[in-house]
């Protein structure tokens, strides 16, 4: 009963932070999955902006995480599912990850294999409610797969920490700060 408490009010603090969002005029346009990136007059501006996958299948987690990164200096695209973001990591070169590790049918950790398959290099931001033991075998896969985990953020998220950490990988991009 507390647990249900603690997340309907969590949602609450998400809507609201949305609220926010759409009160400060941005005006997103939706992509795969519906997630949130630059309005179409600022497409070209958004085309020199790092640019960051956001791979969340909680739409409402995967919209803010997009904003949030857009306000970090990145152009942010989503992806709801596994199938898309596998779609979309082939087909694009991405500065920045950031993954939740359940994503329906598949597991973020098959996410990891599958980055690795495909040679990516790009940070990884783990973004996740999952248990401990879970995010540690994520990271341990993550280690073993020679891929760049920068930092590990638990659900309920920080958005002012998570901003600062999208803005620290983009300007410091060769800077390690998590281990596994």
């Amino acid at each position: 009963m507390k647990e249900q408490a603690y997340w309907r009010n969590y949602e609450g603090r998400m809507l609201d932070t949305e609220r926010s969002l759409q009160a400060s005029g941005e005006s997103p346009t939706q992509v795969s999955g519906g997630s949130p990136v630059a309005a179409p007059q600022a497409a070209e501006a958004s085309a020199a902006l790092p640019r960051l996958l956001v791979i969340d299948d909680d739409y409402l987690h995967r919209k803010i995480i997009c904003r949030v990164a857009a306000k970090a200096g990145y152009a942010p695209a989503g992806a709801g599912t596994y199938d898309e973001a596998t779609k979309l990591a082939l087909e694009n070169a991405f500065d920045c990850i950031s993954l939740d590790l359940a994503l329906g049918q598949h597991g973020g950790i098959e996410m990891l294999h599958y980055l690795r398959g495909i040679g990516c290099k790009a940070p990884i931001v783990i973004i996740s409610g999952a248990d401990q033991a879970t995010v540690h075998e994520a990271l341990r896969a993550a280690k073993s797969l020679n891929l760049d985990i920068r930092e590990t953020v638990l659900k309920p998220v920080d958005l002012d920490m998570l901003r600062y950490s999208f803005e620290r990988i983009r300007t410091q991009p060769h800077t390690s700060v998590a281990a596994a």
